[in-house]
């Protein structure tokens, strides 16, 4: 647990310190524009590359104060061995806190990082503007299947069938309180990155602010989606551990349901997860497609145009 709380607070302060490099920023610019299907026009790339660089920053803020949280746990806490269990407390505080420092980025600062006039719009987009309809259906259906065995799989901790310690101590009650704040924190970003105003210069400055838009509205819907099925595979593993615990301190063989368990724990969510994304690409299109079909009428847009057509 030690080493592992070490590494993960360097890969954090990594990640943190990464965009301080220009190679690094102008990266994360171009991947968003291979997404976009295009490039960046030039008056555009230092905004862009201000927002990519200050995402950067949130995810690997939260994932170095993971390390270091769990590092405190390693010096002062209980002691815990290197097993199974502990990786996967190491890989769920990661992906916690990577997404909870995106999520709180967005929400302090939503907006675009310069000030400017803004461009008029006979409506205000919504996140059906910027989202395809099965991610909206999807994201909340896996959050909740998340938190129902979640729940379920603590509750079981009170059954004769699983040992309680071994429930308790695992990453489960992190993650039974995790994935409801995360998800609270997901739905103040998607307002604020809503509400924020888009000071733009044009329409070309407009489009890519719409864009941007849309990646950082994924970017903080997705994670607690993913967290959820991360917990569906942690908890088949770890009440197959209960289960082995409890048979043994009462002189029994471990049931043979509870390699189902297991078994169930390491493939449905996969399966689950590879489904889902294979009916969002099938039905549903990424969302750069989607918001330019919703607010664009499909089109690029000025320098996004004529670099499509190139």
């Amino acid at each position: 647990m030690l080493l592992d709380a070490i590494v993960l607070t360097l890969v954090g302060a990594v990640a943190a310190l990464l965009p301080f490099s220009a190679a690094y920023r102008s990266h994360l610019t171009r991947r968003l524009a291979r997404q976009a299907g295009t490039t960046v026009p030039a008056d555009q790339v230092d905004a862009l590359e201000a927002r990519m660089a200050r995402r950067a920053w949130g995810v690997g803020g939260g994932v170095a104060l993971a390390g270091l949280l769990l590092l405190g746990w390693a010096l002062l806490g209980p002691g815990r061995g290197e097993d199974s269990t502990g990786s996967y407390l190491v890989l769920s505080a990661m992906f916690v806190f990577g997404a909870g420092g995106l999520a709180v980025v967005e929400i302090l600062r939503p907006g675009p990082p310069v000030d400017g006039p803004r461009t008029a719009r006979a409506t205000s987009p919504s996140l059906a503007d910027y989202l395809p309809p099965l991610v909206r259906v999807l994201v909340p259906l896996f959050i909740a299947l998340g938190l129902v065995v979640l729940l379920t799989a603590l509750a079981l901790s009170w059954s004769p069938w699983f040992d309680a310690d071994t429930i308790w101590r695992s990453p489960l009650p992190l993650l039974a309180a995790a994935i409801p704040v995360l998800s609270l924190l997901s739905v103040l970003a998607v307002r604020a990155v809503l509400a924020a105003p888009q000071p733009a210069r044009g329409e070309v400055d407009l489009f890519w602010q719409d864009l941007v838009r849309a990646s950082t509205l994924s970017s903080v819907v997705f994670p607690p989606a993913l967290v959820a099925v991360f917990a569906l595979i942690v908890c088949g593993s770890v009440l197959d551990d209960a289960a082995s615990v409890a048979a043994q301190a009462q002189g029994q063989v471990g049931p043979g349901w509870s390699l189902w368990l297991l078994i169930a724990g390491y493939v449905v969510p996969p399966l689950l997860a590879f489904g889902a994304l294979a009916a969002t690409l099938r039905w549903g299109g990424n969302e750069m497609q989607h918001t330019r079909s919703r607010l664009w009428g499909g089109r690029m847009v000025g320098t996004a145009a004529r670099a499509g057509r190139a």
